[in-house]
């Protein structure tokens, strides 16, 4: 009998948390943390979202945009080149760049890169470059009188755009 008494006892002095009490205890713990994790993944997906919404944005524009050579002109006195532009997009357009190349000797004559010309939709451009003409620094020289040049111009968006024009013949 002492012995049945004993366990008893043994039993009857442990404490312990109920089951009911442990689960409020970690679902106390849980749900926090889960809603900073949700909150934090839902605020970058939205983040992501706006990212691609406004790359789309971006991309299309690019495809509204359109750039007319409209007249080129040679100074025949000089080393000065004249390119009239129209944007018959219907969004704004930069040229970011220009080059000119001399088609029979693929000489590069013009080359900016860090040309920042606006062009309004249905609004007309000039966008004014001296040549690096390398005989006589002139367009009525016969190095450079009967040849041919491939203009390029290139937008902001990507967009590329070329003519070719020969001296007093455009």
């Amino acid at each position: 009998m002492n012995l049945r008494q004993r366990n008893v006892s043994t039993f009857s002095k442990k404490r312990g948390i109920s089951q009911i009490m442990g689960s409020m205890f970690m679902l106390a713990l849980v749900v926090p943390v889960g809603v900073v994790i949700v909150t934090k993944g839902l605020n970058e997906a939205g983040e992501i979202s706006n990212r691609l919404s406004s790359g789309i944005t971006f991309q299309n524009e690019g495809g509204q945009e359109d750039i007319v050579f409209e007249h080129v002109r040679f100074d025949p006195t000089g080393n000065q080149v004249m390119i009239s532009l129209r944007n018959v997009g219907t969004v704004e357009s930069t040229i970011a760049k220009i080059t000119m190349v001399k088609t029979d000797t693929q000489e590069v004559l013009i080359n900016n890169k860090d040309l920042a010309v606006v062009a309004q939709p249905r609004v007309g451009t000039s966008v004014l470059e001296t040549a690096n003409l390398q005989f006589s620094a002139k367009w009525d020289d016969p190095n450079y009188v009967n040849s041919e040049y491939k203009i390029s111009i290139m937008t902001d968006r990507g967009n590329f755009y070329g003519v070719v024009a020969r001296p007093f013949n455009t």
